[in-house]
């Protein structure tokens, strides 16, 4: 008896050891707003005007709730894992198109190398796009990429008078980009000194006998240190490939921020550019041209609130131009409760869809605003 009491109480001190070198950290984020947009697009010969008054989640922040794991292995190993969710709560519905997990689903190693993480991955490009934005990537961010679509025709690189004014419905100066990859392997570095990087390699998985798997990789570098944030990332994201070509859209972007204390300025230049896709010849013909991509922001702290003001603008000879000015406050009720305004125009020139729809022998221009408030509340 003695020595089942002894053996119980060493199992129950080895049971308490493992649960404090372990941990599960459950957390979320709760974000919708109401307002209006308001869109204006000439197309073919007419002028289509549409007025929408909408609850829509997501106005600052992405809502998700989600795990983080982690088990200490000894020696300065751990294993990590992250599950996280995506919620729209404006219906209730899972984010990124209904996947359980859409937003992360991984699991990997840590130390003294860095993490090394295998699954369902954020960028490394996306990791560091929004580090020139003063207004966070919000809607009211004209430079929010993540409101664009990454590819001209709704994800084929295919140019008919059907689709052609795909980026006209777009509330963003810049284009688009995947944040998010399947069968990813990840490598994020420590931080040496201020200076961090990471890399992000997705196999694709789509190979067949004659054409191989349309793979995506992506990295940064990144030096933050007191006020100064400086990075720069680069991401070649593969669309489903043909026996002849490779379709990719790359993006290369350039950011700095610095914190003056009263005021916070931001400055992002980013080159994104089609690879491997061709124009149709009744389109102008040749290779798609890049687009020069710039974006200006300042945020200035007044308390518990922040006034904050954007202007970013994209420009090139295939798609043309288009660009948007932004403005935000946020007050903060408490360190985890926001509200949250503001207002956003964006206007686009696309030169591929004033080519395709012939009916009309003059340009087209979308026009988008947008007009709402919304809380965020984080736990």
């Amino acid at each position: 008896m003695k020595k089942t009491l002894i053996a119980l109480a060493a199992f129950g001190a080895m049971a308490g050891v493992a649960h404090a070198q372990s941990s599960v950290t459950l957390y979320g984020l709760a974000d919708v707003w109401i307002g209006q947009i308001k869109t204006n697009t000439v197309v073919g010969t007419t002028v289509q005007n549409t007025k929408q008054t909408k609850i829509d989640p997501a106005g600052f922040n992405g809502s998700r709730w989600g795990m983080r794991i982690r088990e200490d292995l000894g020696g300065g190993l751990a294993a990590v894992a992250n599950l996280e969710s995506g919620i729209n709560l404006d219906t209730g519905a899972s984010g990124q198109g209904g996947l359980l997990f859409g937003r992360r689903a991984n699991v990997g190693l840590n130390g003294g190398f860095g993490t090394v993480t295998l699954g369902r991955n954020s960028s490394s490009y996306d990791d560091v796009s929004a580090d020139h934005a003063m207004m966070a990537q919000s809607i009211f961010d004209p430079s929010n990429t993540n409101n664009g679509p990454s590819a001209p025709a709704g994800g084929a690189f295919a140019i008919t008078a059907a689709n052609a004014a795909t980026f006209l419905g777009r509330n963003t100066a810049w284009l688009g980009f995947n944040t998010r990859f399947n069968n990813s392997i990840k490598y994020i570095s420590p931080d040496f000194s201020g200076f961090s990087g990471s890399l992000m390699y997705a196999l694709g998985e789509d190979k067949t006998a004659a054409i191989g798997a349309s793979s995506s990789v992506s990295a940064n570098l990144k030096y933050s240190n007191g006020p100064l944030v400086v990075s720069g990332g680069y991401q070649s994201e593969g669309i489903t490939r043909t026996a002849t070509l490779k379709p990719a859209l790359e993006n290369a972007i350039l950011n700095a921020a610095y914190d003056l204390g009263v005021v916070k300025l931001g400055v992002g230049f980013n080159r994104a550019k089609y690879k491997d896709v061709v124009v149709p010849l009744a389109l102008g013909g040749g290779e798609f041209k890049p687009q020069k991509e710039v974006s200006v922001s300042v945020a200035v702290p007044l308390g518990a609130a922040v006034i904050s003001a954007g202007y970013a603008q994209s420009k090139g000879d295939t798609l043309g131009k288009s660009s948007g000015v932004g403005v935000q406050a946020t007050y903060s009720l408490s360190k985890r409760t926001t509200l949250y305004t503001g207002f956003q125009s964006t206007k686009a020139y696309d030169k591929l869809a004033a080519a395709a729809v012939t009916a009309f022998p003059g340009s087209i221009v979308g026009k988008t605003q947008t007009l709402a408030a919304g809380v965020r509340h984080t736990f």
